[in-house]
């Protein structure tokens, strides 16, 4: 009888890929209309405001938000945010749809749909605030348009 070789330990499936068939529990995420999903910051800290401010102005509230952040190369999968959060918008921190198992090409800094939710992806908060001139692209054609005029339902 021939024996197929055991494709996990080979190098066609890496061992970091485990990441998208792991549930992720530990992050305690709950239904809500927005996820969020970024890199590290301090909650007090000049970052941490900006993006208060921002979803403030997004006009959204706390009990509408499921905020998640990542380590520098955690990754968790889309279908199980998709499936326990199961988000209308999910805005991108610095953070690659990649990390969630996801091959597709967004546009940056403005909506992109995809799998039944408008997706903004954009730079970190750290990035973001030195880039006043992506700040503003990303209000005018991305979280105006989503949050503020209800165009992307």
């Amino acid at each position: 009888m021939e024996s197929f070789p055991d494709i996990i330990n080979t190098p066609i499936v890496y061992n970091r890929w485990d990441a998208f068939w792991q549930s992720p529990e530990k992050h305690n995420l709950q239904k809500r209309q927005v996820l969020v999903i970024s890199t590290p910051f301090e909650a007090n800290s000049e970052v941490g405001k900006q993006l208060q401010k921002i979803l403030a102005a997004c006009k959204l509230s706390e009990d509408q938000i499921q905020m998640l952040i990542l380590n520098d190369e955690e990754e968790i999968a889309w279908h199980h945010l998709r499936d326990l959060v199961a988000p209308k918008q999910v805005v991108l921190f610095g953070i690659e749809p990649s990390r969630l198992g996801i091959i597709a090409q967004f546009m940056p800094h403005q909506v992109s749909r995809f799998n039944g939710a408008s997706w903004l992806l954009t730079l970190s908060l750290d990035e973001l605030m030195k880039r006043t001139e992506i700040k503003t692209h990303l209000w005018n054609y991305g979280m105006k348009p989503v949050f503020l005029d209800k165009i992307y339902g």
